[in-house]
């Protein structure tokens, strides 16, 4: 019987205004073995993701100021193969993953299977 291979580490950004929820999903990425640099906003997200390469991004999609979908436009627009998970609590949001991109939406509140099966669903396939 094969041991399953276990998911390569991922370089994650995650963009949580809560400070409360960022801390938590900065430990269960973490946790998963993957390294993860957050933010509170979208336009500090995008200033990072202007110069450092990842894998993916983690967004909550009801931002202040910048959304989180207009903040995934101008993500890609910096890193056009950038993969990404909306958290939200809210489900009306579901017509944003449907751009035939590598995107997934997972509704808060979620735990740590959910968390692991969305970025699985959205790792890059060397992962």
């Amino acid at each position: 019987m094969q041991t399953p291979k276990r998911q390569a580490s991922l370089k994650i950004v995650l963009v949580e205004d809560n400070w409360d929820t960022r801390t938590t999903l900065v430990e269960l990425v973490r946790g998963l073995g993957h390294s993860v640099v957050d933010f509170e906003n979208a336009e500090d997200g995008l200033a990072y993701l202007a110069s450092e390469e990842v894998d993916i991004l983690v967004a909550d999609l009801g931002l202040p100021g910048m959304s989180g979908e207009l903040f995934a436009v101008e993500a890609r627009v910096l890193q056009p193969t950038l993969r990404i998970v909306f958290a939200t609590g809210s489900e009306a949001f579901s017509s944003v993953v449907n751009d035939g991109t590598s995107t997934v939406l997972l509704c808060k509140p979620f735990g740590l299977k959910e968390l692991e099966a969305a970025l699985l669903a959205v790792a890059p396939p060397s992962r």
